[in-house]
Formats: structure tokens, sequence, C-alpha cells
């Protein structure tokens, strides 16, 4: 079972972060001599990858990374806010003080990491991405939701991958190297700077529910605005897997 949990472990980071790439083909042999595994923890980590909407299995063709897409990026920003809201006003309702204390602490992390460049060292980007996402898991967490928390969890990681095929696109990184103005930069900032996550933290803390649910809706309308501006224009319609 280690053999299998690290094979899947590996195999799932490097398609988050886009090493392996969307749509890219997906043989045990190659993935053997790449990561050194076995077959067998292989096939299982590729199974449960599958599951997870990460891989395809296509009929004579073998498994692939799942693709990616501006129309399946859409759909994952309104999955994520639907389930997304209802786990924030049952956190705000039931969460304990030990909920609070470790949003206080998410932030904390949050908020002593610099926001990411574009241009930035990936080792920075990841280590944001990371307090980032532990940050907003952080904020759902009081609520009692396994299921719904599953989902959400699943939900991140697609959009995790997502932003980072975005952000690793040639004609992205050169449109950002050509704002002169500043917009793209500014829209950028505005998603991914801490001030908006400061204002969710204290109305979560406030429990004011109406409030952190507007910010969040808000906070997502931003995350989708910038998807909007920056997804390639070479992209084709990839499938979404």
């Amino acid at each position: 079972m280690p053999k299998t949990e690290d094979a899947y472990l590996a195999l799932r980071g490097a398609i988050l972060d886009c090493s392996l790439a969307p749509d890219a083909p997906l043989t045990v042999s190659s993935l053997k001599d790449r990561f050194g595994f076995g077959w067998t923890p292989l096939r299982e980590a590729l199974s449960r990858l599958e599951a997870e909407r990460l891989v395809v299995l296509a009929p004579n063709k073998g498994f692939r990374v799942a693709g990616v897409s501006a129309e399946s990026l859409k759909d994952l920003q309104e999955a994520r806010l639907a389930l997304e809201l209802r786990l924030l006003a049952r956190s705000v309702a039931e969460g304990d003080q030990a909920w609070e204390a470790a949003v206080v602490a998410a932030h904390h992390l949050l908020a002593s990491t610099p926001s990411p460049d574009p241009d930035a060292e990936p080792a920075s980007i990841r280590l944001w991405e990371a307090r980032h996402d532990a940050f907003h898991a952080t904020l759902l967490a009081g609520a009692t939701a396994p299921w719904l928390t599953l989902f959400a969890t699943q939900i991140s990681a697609q959009l995790r991958r997502h932003n980072r095929y975005m952000l690793s696109a040639p004609d992205v990184r050169q449109r950002m190297q050509d704002d002169r103005d500043g917009t793209l930069r500014a829209l950028y900032v505005r998603t991914l700077g801490l001030a908006h996550h400061t204002l969710l933290m204290e109305a979560a803390l406030d429990r004011d529910s109406a409030r952190a649910e507007h910010l969040l809706t808000e906070h997502i309308g931003f995350s989708q605005a910038v998807y909007d501006t920056l997804w390639p224009h070479a992209a084709g319609p990839a499938r979404a897997g």
C-alpha cells in the first residue's frame, strides 16, 4: 500500500502542477521510467486519479491526463461557488473556538507569504498556492459536512491545475510582460492580494454569514475575471476529461 500511495501522490502532484501536461498520454512504461514505481502501484494510482477526473481512460487508447478548457473552468467556478457558499454558512454557524484559532493561524501564514507574480520562481508560487488553499479550506472546516468538503477539495485541485496551465502558457506570459498600463497585473493582484482574504476572515469570525457569503461570491468573481481575461488565446477547445 505505501508504494501505491507514493505513486498516487507523485502522479497527482505532477498533474496538478502541469509537469504532466493536460491531454498528455500516460503509458505505464513511460511512467515507470520517469517515477521509478512498479506496474501494479502505477496502475492502481491511475485508477484512483481517473476516479478524481484528473486522468481519463479512452477505449483502445489508454490513459491520458484530463484536458483543460475555458468551459470546464467556468463550470468548476460555478460548482465551487455553490459548494463553498453552503460550507461557509455552516462554518460560520457551527465553528468553535478551535476553528476560529485555525482561521487566524492560516491567515497569518498567508499574510507572511508574498502574493506571487506570474514571473515568480515556481517554488514561491507553490508555497503561496499551498497557503492560499489552506486558508480557504480552513474557512470552510468549521462545517461538519464530509461529503461537501470532499467535493470542494476536488474542485480546488482542478482549479489549481487550470490556473497553473494558464500562467504557464507562453501567450499569457507575453501579455503580462506587455501590460504597460498595468491593467492585467492590477486584476491579478486584486484577486490574489491579502486585503480581500482579510475581509473574508473578519466576516467569518464576526459570525456575519451574509457578509461572508457576499465577500466569497465577490472573491470567486474576481478569480473568474482573471480567467476570462488571461485564458490563453492559443488554447483551443481542449477536452475537459
